[in-house]
């Protein structure tokens, strides 16, 4: 493999200036482990949020650089080691990881040692994560004993982990701000009562529950009667619905381009064209059969509708394009020709319409300041069951009092080290009410009765029965199963509010770190790339345009691509990932990844938000002072913190 060049790795890795030793050792790592600059970068990322918390002061130095080798080095050997063991040969097991192999008899003595106390309790199997072992008794919830040899509540001392966290000197640091020019925020007093809309429900469309109604076909008359809803089967789902969700998505936004640029016919970009003419399709990569094969600026197919071109590709010619920023499943209007049919030399990708934005003067429901606490899971280090994360949390929220607080999951993480290697006896209900529920209670009593408190669903979430994406939210029975108390409510995943006013999308998917190895661009209009990332989803008016997901992620429902499709162009959209937190605006949009409040052993992020009164700000002087030609983003700052 050639050296890749040093101006591809300094573009890759942004603003952090690369010295010439780190640079020579950057090279050195893609020649060994075949990887591109951006390839490079993301293992780059990924050694920081694990070895260092994602601390954003952390630089590419060549001492880093070879940690970052280590771990790499480390990845490549597991990695070669599975398929040793995959291709038949022994490999030996570490001790006390042999599998003793169970019958009825002896499972039912081991019960009976474990109810005398002469037996270890057995471990959690690693397959045992979903809807029949997470159906815990309530009375068994809180009566059942903690002091299991195994439970994290009888360690003699903390984890080493847990005591660097206490210790920790970062705690409050600012890692980054949006809008800290803003005054600061006045709000009335006494607290005017939070108004909370779901835009789902507004707006008609059917609010998720445990019972989905099917996503019909839009052709079908309104007055029509609509076919009864019927129970979500996550596993069951039809090859023909995935494709008609496609060929919808792509007739609803061919419908919007022909309308925004008055066009009289979109044309089939399939055939011969010896004129420029537009047309409108989704982008696949050419390596259909090689899911591992990155998307490149030559593997480019342009798929289309049955009706606007009978569902067929045609590669795509990106050469003479100025600029773009493109991935698996996103639709575009290209502009161009297919000179000889084999081909459709693209020379411009038009921007897509927006949902309807309007300014604040222009909303039927006035804009209200308010302030916000954003926090993403998990909630607890990756050694222990303490969520020290979450008591600080919890603490920074009642010294703030905000209006409104928002807590995405996971809480019980299916990827927690000591859930996925079995060293935990504690059923994910019984962690939920021992662990998390106390701390949500002290933090509904510590705020003002008129603060909201919503939790958020995660595809990663153990307690909750729904593994795909979207999800509905938790239902009030397995809250108060748990012992979530009053006051406390759950919102569905993906979610679309409106909170005084200001239209917030949320969704807790890591879209973003998906994304990120899918895309190829050149000159993008928005250069600062994660929340370019982010921007897509906004641009593609869906919570997960991306055409197929990892093999590792939550599957995307194509039945319910109704609910993944915004119903309005957000306010702010916030999009937890793994990847570099950050807040950005962008064309009155505030683009945030609040980060994770762990990463591994550390700790990590979260976000406060402050909406001020539109009066308070002062309008730019194209718009002659007007107060009401803003919008609730340029009114809104946003501050990162650690905790």
């Amino acid at each position: 493999m050639p050296a890749v060049d040093p101006a591809q790795l300094q573009k890759a890795f942004g603003s952090a200036r690369l010295e010439a030793d780190a640079i020579i050792e950057c090279q050195s790592m893609c020649q060994v482990f075949g990887l591109a600059a951006s390839d490079l970068f993301i293992r780059w990322q990924t050694y920081v949020i694990n070895r260092h918390g994602g601390d954003a002061g952390i630089l590419p130095t060549r001492e880093r650089l070879l940690e970052a080798r280590s771990m790499l080095q480390q990845e490549h050997d597991r990695r070669a080691s599975q398929r040793q063991s995959q291709t038949g040969h022994t490999v030996k097991l570490t001790r006390n990881r042999e599998r003793t192999h169970y019958d009825k008899k002896s499972v039912e003595g081991l019960l009976q040692n474990m109810v005398s106390g002469s037996q270890e309790p057995l471990r959690t199997p690693q397959s045992a994560r979903r809807v029949g072992l997470l159906k815990t008794n309530a009375s068994t919830v809180r009566d059942r004993s903690m002091a299991s040899p195994m439970s994290p509540s009888v360690f003699a001392e903390p984890s080493p982990s847990a005591i660097r966290y206490s210790n920790r000197t970062n705690t409050g640091r600012t890692e980054d701000t949006l809008h800290s020019e803003l005054p600061p925020q006045q709000l009335p007093e006494p607290r005017l009562s939070l108004t909370v809309h779901d835009l789902a429900a507004k707006s008609g469309d059917t609010e998720l529950s445990s019972e989905y109604e099917s996503d019909e076909d839009e052709s079908v008359s309104p007055s029509a009667p609509r076919a009864p809803a019927r129970r979500m089967r996550y596993m069951f789902e039809k090859l023909g619905t995935r494709t008609e969700t496609i060929n919808r998505r792509i007739e609803r936004m061919a419908l919007d381009i022909k309308s925004e640029y008055e066009i009289a016919a979109l044309a089939n970009p399939t055939y011969p064209h010896q004129d420029a003419v537009t047309a409108v399709g989704r982008i696949v990569n050419i390596n259909l059969d090689d899911a591992a094969a990155p998307i490149s600026s030559d593997t480019l197919l342009l798929e289309t509708s049955r009706r606007l071109g009978n569902g067929r590709r045609i590669p795509l010619d990106v050469q003479a394009t100025p600029s773009f920023s493109l991935f698996p499943g996103q639709i575009v209007a290209v502009e161009g020709k297919n000179l000889k049919g084999s081909e459709f030399a693209v020379s411009q990708f038009r921007a897509l319409p927006r949902l309807p934005h309007p300014a604040i003067g222009d909303r039927p429901d006035a804009v209200e300041p308010f302030d916000a606490v954003v926090a993403s899971g998990p909630y607890t280090l990756s050694d222990n069951f303490e969520y020290e994360p979450l008591r600080d949390l919890v603490d920074h929220a009642l010294a703030a009092q905000p209006s409104l607080v928002l807590l995405l999951g996971p809480f019980v993480s299916e990827a927690h080290p000591m859930l996925r290697d079995g060293q935990s006896d504690l059923m994910p209900e019984e962690i939920f009410s021992s662990k998390i529920s106390p701390h949500l209670a002290r933090l509904r009593e510590g705020l003002l009765a008129s603060s909201a408190i919503y939790l958020v669903p995660s595809t990663d979430e153990l307690c909750c029965p729904y593994v795909s994406f979207p999800q509905p939210p938790l239902s009030r029975e397995l809250l108060a199963r748990v012992g979530v108390p009053d006051g406390v409510e759950s919102l569905s995943n993906p979610a679309q509010i409106s909170v005084n006013g200001v239209s917030i999308a949320i969704s807790n998917i890591d879209a973003l770190f998906h994304l990120v190895k899918e895309e190829v661009s050149r000159l993008p209009v928005l250069s600062d790339r994660l929340p370019r990332l982010a921007w897509h989803l906004v641009e593609q008016r869906h919570f997960y345009p991306l055409a197929v997901p990892p093999a590792d992620c939550a599957g995307i429902l194509a039945s319910q691509d109704g609910k993944l499709r915004m119903l309005a162009a957000p306010d702010i959209l916030i999009t937890p990932s793994q990847l570099r937190q950050f807040a950005r605006m962008h064309e009155n949009v505030i683009l945030l990844n609040p980060g994770h409040s762990s990463k591994g052993l550390f700790g990590g992020t979260f976000a406060r938000l402050a909406v001020r009164a539109p009066k308070s700000i002062d309008a730019p002087s194209s718009m002659l002072g007007d107060s009401t030609k803003i919008f609730p983003a340029e009114c809104t700052s946003v501050e990162i913190v650690r905790i």
